[in-house]
């Protein structure tokens, strides 16, 4: 039997296409202001036609956010009740839902505090069985008042990836782990490299591996398997290294640039978005953000070659993506 949540509400009465967008388009990307509801409405007859869709939505932190140049409200996460925000939620996951094609992916990011709500809603909609992955991402090292609180540090959000279809996109992806100098060797050719046993290869992998210049013979004739590794700008050796489902390699916003950060008190960092959108899109495939918040779903995406919609009602929000991006005007709901 399917797990279904429940709650004082809970509206399923048919979202059907509203409204209309008016103002000036890009081909590039849009900037839709206003309720994402109603912005969604008015997006459904290209229902079908989305490949990637991010959402980064209220976290139940019970607070109000502030822009931290501006002095503004950004945002409110304050709620009356979990009904109150599971009825926000619930609408906008089944829009986006309805938007994706058979090719897309939705990607959802929060923490601790909203995944047990997360995953339920959208194994209903997506099927339990079209979990992807489950992502912890590090957004901050363990330090200060998190490590003297009488429990392990909660410095992690969870991100929830689910495909619409067969046909989603994916890509693997690799990263690079730093390697100490003494635990690699350099070659005549100047490439750095560092040893294993030859195992269980045979005498036909052996040779396979010599003529690509992977095999290093000792002196007393033992085969090893060589594995190169990088030599960075900084002068530091990175092993590459497959990215699995704990994503401690993406440095949180702390550490952008000063160019980067905008002062939007949620911003997330755009490598967090790049891996997201080179995963699970391609070039071309259209991209959503329900919640776009400071809009570096829409940076990341123009810089990666896919056409974007961020939405969102904030006014302080808007003007941060807009000055990242300053080529789009502001469509409105009618």
């Amino acid at each position: 039997m399917a797990v279904r949540l429940t709650w004082t509400g809970r509206d399923d009465t048919p979202l059907t296409p509203a409204g209309r967008l008016e103002g000036e388009r890009s081909a590039r990307g849009r900037m839709i202001a206003g309720d994402n509801v109603a912005a969604m409405r008015a997006l459904l007859d290209g229902a079908g036609r989305y490949g990637l869709a991010y959402l980064d939505p209220p976290y139940l932190s019970g607070t109000d956010y502030v822009h931290e140049r501006e002095g503004a409200r950004a945002y409110g996460d304050r709620w009356a009740d979990r009904d109150a925000y599971l009825s926000m939620l619930w609408p906008v996951l089944r829009l986006v839902h309805a938007l994706l094609g058979p090719h897309g992916t939705i990607w959802v990011q929060v923490d601790h505090r909203a995944s047990g709500l997360v995953q339920p809603l959208l194994d209903e909609l997506f099927g339990a069985e079209r979990l992807r992955n489950v992502i912890a991402w590090r957004r901050a090292p363990p330090l200060g008042r998190q490590v003297q609180s009488n429990q392990f540090p909660r410095n992690l959000d969870l991100l929830f990836a689910y495909a619409k279809g067969d046909q989603a996109r994916w890509h693997p992806a690799t990263t690079r782990a730093p390697l100490p100098r003494g635990r690699a060797r350099k070659g005549p050719d100047g490439r750095w490299f560092t040893l294993a046993p030859r195992g269980d290869y045979t005498d036909e992998s052996v040779a396979r591996l010599d003529a690509e210049g992977r095999i290093h013979r000792s002196e007393a004739g033992k085969v090893y398997v060589k594995y190169f590794v990088e030599e960075g700008d900084d002068g530091q050796l990175y092993k590459p290294r497959a990215v699995d489902a704990v994503w401690d390699d993406v440095a949180p916003l702390r550490h952008a640039s000063p160019k980067e950060r905008t002062g939007y008190p949620t911003q997330k960092p755009e490598p967090l978005l790049r891996r997201i959108l080179e995963a699970t899109s391609d070039p071309g495939d259209l991209v959503i953000d329900p919640f776009a918040g400071s809009g570096t779903t829409g940076v990341a995406a123009a810089a990666l070659g896919r056409p974007f919609v961020l939405i969102d009602e904030s006014p302080v929000a808007l003007a941060t993506a807009q000055k990242r991006l300053p080529e789009l005007s502001i469509e409105r709901v009618v």
